[in-house]
C-alpha cells in the first residue's frame, strides 16, 4: 500500500487522499446511524436538526468532499489536466452536496410525532357511539376522523334532547383536553 501511494503524483494524492477521508467519515456515520446513535444525539449539535439544517451541515461537506476526490481521481486518470479536474471535481463535489441536502431536507419532512390534537376534530363530521346525554348531564362518546385516523373520543352536548348511536353531529369545540363539543346536523 505504501509504495502504491508513493507512486502516485500529488494531485492524485490529494484527490485520493480526500475521497478516502471523506467515505471513511460518511461509513462511520452511517454505521453510527444504523445502530441508533449520531451527532443528532450529542448537546449543542443542532446543525443538522430538521427545523435548522441548512446547506452546510457536517453530511454535505462531507458529501461535497466525498464527491469531489473521487470525481478528482476519475478526471486526473482519464488523462485530462489538473485545472479541467479540479474543475470537474468541484462541480461534481457540489452536486452530492446539494443532493444530500434535499434527500436530508426530504427525509426530514417525513418527520412526524404521531401525537394526536383534538383540536383538529373541531368542524368535522362525527357519528355518535354511545348516546350523548342532552344539556351536557354527562359524556357520550363520538366516532371522529383525526389527522387520518378514525377515533373514539368522549362528546357532551349542549342540545336540550339526548342524541342517540348513529347520529351525525358536527364537532363545535374542545372541552377540556379529551371531550369533544357535538351539535346534531
Amino acid at each position: 500500500m505504501e509504495l502504491w501511494w508513493h507512486s502516485l503524483n500529488l494531485p492524485l494524492q490529494i484527490f485520493y487522499g480526500t475521497g478516502l477521508v471523506a467515505a471513511v467519515a460518511l461509513g462511520i456515520e452511517g454505521l453510527l446511524t444504523l445502530i441508533g446513535f449520531n451527532h443528532h444525539d450529542m448537546p449543542d449539535a443542532g446543525v443538522d436538526h430538521p427545523d435548522q439544517m441548512g446547506m452546510l451541515s457536517v453530511r454535505t461537506i462531507t458529501g461535497f468532499f466525498f464527491g469531489f476526490g473521487w470525481a478528482g481521481v476519475i478526471a486526473i486518470k482519464s488523462g485530462l489536466g489538473l485545472a479541467a479536474s479540479i474543475l470537474i471535481a468541484c462541480v461534481v463535489g457540489a452536486a452530492f452536496l446539494f443532493g444530500l441536502y434535499l434527500l436530508m431536507r426530504t427525509l426530514f419532512s417525513l418527520h412526524a410525532t404521531g401525537t394526536l390534537d383534538y383540536k383538529n376534530a373541531i368542524g368535522q363530521i362525527a357519528t355518535v357511539y354511545v348516546t350523548v346525554p342532552p344539556a351536557r348531564g354527562g359524556g357520550g362518546q363520538v366516532e371522529v376522523l383525526i389527522q387520518g385516523r378514525l377515533q373514539t373520543i368522549s362528546g357532551m352536548t349542549s342540545h336540550p334532547k339526548a342524541l342517540a348511536p348513529q347520529t351525525k353531529v358536527k364537532v363545535t369545540g374542545l372541552i377540556g383536553q379529551g371531550t369533544l363539543e357535538v351539535e346534531p346536523l
